[in-house]
């Protein structure tokens, strides 16, 4: 009676409601047909519009804040939000750089990892986990999911694999790297078995795939013991070999051929980076690596040096001195958003290029500590690390706090410190005993303990720049009318590659190309499995009948058929390099590959 009686006075019909549920129910794409004078109002009621934001609402800016009324400001706009994802890839770039570089390092030194288990379980967690956290947002609830991983996973294997081994010659362990592409391979079969089976899945079926994740880790755990027990199995027969008289030459050099081969495998160590840091601040890095030609494979570099980080921890210190010696002095340096010798190094270009980036620089280095062994004093600075201490914890947990409760008012998002605006009641008193206790010129016992904030603030920073990315590049495609499925499979495919293809090309100059490949093929693995099963089980929307058609999208099967295609090609190339990377042999791989992928899925949509 209730319902009838305000129906009545509301003068509401049938046609009302159908029409009410029309528009909860339309497509963002058909607001886009619409005059620009009724977008507006549109975009406020319309579900999707509303599904497609993140730190902003950019539908209700475009049409309602700054009232775009025609196609060339709004093609204008286009090109804006272009130019902020670049802003956005660039973030992500100096943040990998800075900060989840550094703290990779330390945590896999600390773990006991060699370079190859690092990459495929801390970087590839790294590289990968802004996309759990994308695949559980609203902008991807009913998206292709299924295209969008195998996009991203063509798009890591092809992109940043074929820069990894264009930029550095390396050797990959044989063994490890059929494996595991068998692993990714496995992964891709079972997870489109489970969807097409019966147009659903369940959620047992996607713990069942993070159970072989888990069997993959535990697999390249016990490949590492069981490589250590070997080494040191070998070092004995060495030890025995040299004490026979006389001794055997043959069979001794070859197990001490053996035997360095895998020492060099089973070791990380922090390499020195100052060669690189100076060619890239010169702007050099790049030509150097391609002196001698673009098709022509270049000498393997030698090993860098390795540091003495303690040496570099205490490497300023003096009993003798004041514990505040220099106490502002250090925080002022330590606040410069711009780097002194990539300043003096530099060209006019390169100069501008870092007074642009300067706030952004300088924000991050308001709220996200340094760790860094390659560093003086592995990066501390009292002042700075105790003041962090508080505006840290404060703006993770603001904006974690603010992105879930998904309060906006009108085009952007209200930051929430309801929960936030506590925790200066600890930190405040812990960052005053910390500065009462520590010194300016070497760092405290728990210094390390600071990496826990800066791997926290790397993954929140890494996972908004994602975020936005992916709702600046739906927003792109749904003004222009392409198809979801197309954005996803180029250039959503691209930029979500595009830190991973950093991060790892970083990783391989600076002398750790095993770890980067490594998470070259980790990667797109945790991503299939763990990405996907994640999603199986708390998007309740996959559990329907004919959830199959939505999540494995239009071009569900052709990336499937290029994945195999990717990772099949990728075995023949490695056996017959025999696992000895280099740019001339994988140059050619990554451009056959790229190419004849994306013109079949193009062609196709």
């Amino acid at each position: 009676m209730g319902a009838h009686k305000r129906r009545r006075e509301l003068n509401l019909t049938e046609l009302d409601y159908e029409f009410h549920y029309f528009i909860r129910n339309m497509s963002c794409r058909a607001v886009m047909r619409l005059p620009y004078s009724y977008r507006c109002e549109m975009a406020k009621q319309v579900g999707d519009c509303e599904r497609i934001i993140n730190l902003f609402n950019y539908f209700r800016m475009m049409y309602c804040t700054i009232h775009i009324d025609n196609k060339v400001t709004e093609v204008l706009f286009m090109f804006l939000f272009s130019f902020i994802c670049v802003a956005f890839l660039w973030l992500m770039s100096f943040n990998i750089g800075a900060y989840f570089s550094p703290v990779l390092k330390i945590i896999s030194l600390k773990l006991g990892m060699n370079e190859y288990l690092a990459g495929v379980t801390l970087l590839a967690f790294g590289n990968c986990s802004p996309e759990i956290i994308a695949n559980l947002m609203p902008v991807r609830a009913d998206a292709p999911i299924f295209t969008i991983a195998v996009g991203n996973t063509l798009a890591i294997i092809l992109l940043s694999g074929g820069t990894v081994c264009f930029l550095r010659p390396f050797k990959m362990n044989g063994h490890c790297t059929l494996r595991d592409l068998l692993f990714l391979l496995l992964g891709v079969e079972v997870l489109r078995f489970v969807m097409i089976k019966e147009g659903a899945v369940t959620m047992w079926e996607g713990m069942g795939l993070f159970l072989i994740y888990v069997l993959y880790v535990a697999i390249n755990i016990a490949d590492l013991v069981i490589m250590r027990f070997y080494i040191k199995k070998l070092r004995k027969e060495v030890d025995d070999l040299e004490n026979l008289s006389p001794p055997p030459t043959k069979e001794l050099q070859a197990k001490l051929r053996t035997l360095t081969s895998l020492e060099m495998e089973n070791d990380i160590q922090i390499n020195d980076t100052t060669k690189y840091r100076r060619s890239r601040a010169s702007g050099t890095h790049f030509s150097d690596s391609t002196r001698t030609g673009y098709f022509v494979t270049p000498r393997p570099k030698e090993r860098p040096e390795k540091i003495d980080h303690e040496a570099n921890r205490t490497n300023m210190h003096n009993s003798e001195n004041p514990k505040n010696l220099m106490l502002f002095r250090e925080f002022f340096q330590a606040l410069n958003p711009i780097d002194g010798e990539a300043w003096q190094l530099g060209g006019k270009c390169n100069r501008v290029y870092l007074v642009a980036r300067c706030p952004l620089v300088f924000v991050m280095l308001l709220f996200i500590p340094v760790v860094d062994y390659e560093k003086d004093k592995h990066g501390w600075s009292k002042l700075l690390n105790c003041t962090q201490i508080v505006t840290n914890p404060f703006v993770i947990i603001t904006l974690v706090h603010s992105a879930v409760a998904s309060v906006y008012h009108t085009w952007y998002l209200t930051l929430d410190i309801s929960i936030s605006m506590w925790s200066p009641c600890l930190t405040i008193p812990l960052a005053i005993v910390i500065f009462l206790h520590s010194r300016t010129d070497v760092p405290p016992f728990y210094h390390q303990l600071f990496i826990i904030l800066t791997f926290l603030s790397s993954m929140v920073t890494l996972w908004i720049a994602v975020t936005e990315l992916e709702v600046l590049s739906e927003i792109v495609g749904t003004v222009f009318d392409l198809s979801e499925t197309f954005m996803a499979v180029t250039f959503e495919a691209i930029s979500n590659a595009t830190p991973d293809i950093i991060a790892n090309s970083q990783l391989a100059m600076q002398g750790y190309g095993r770890m980067a490949f490594a998470a070259i093929i980790g990667g797109p693995v945790f991503a299939i499995l763990v990405t996907m099963s994640l999603t199986f089980i708390f998007n309740l929307r996959v559990r329907e009948v004919g959830a199959n058609l939505w999540v494995y999208g239009d071009l569900g099967d052709n990336c499937h058929i290029f994945l195999e295609f990717s990772c099949g090609s990728s075995t023949c190339c490695s056996l017959y390099m025999r696992f000895a990377w280099s740019g001339n042999s994988f140059t050619r791989f990554l451009g056959m590959n790229t190419l004849t992928q994306y013109d079949f899925i193009i062609g196709f949509s």
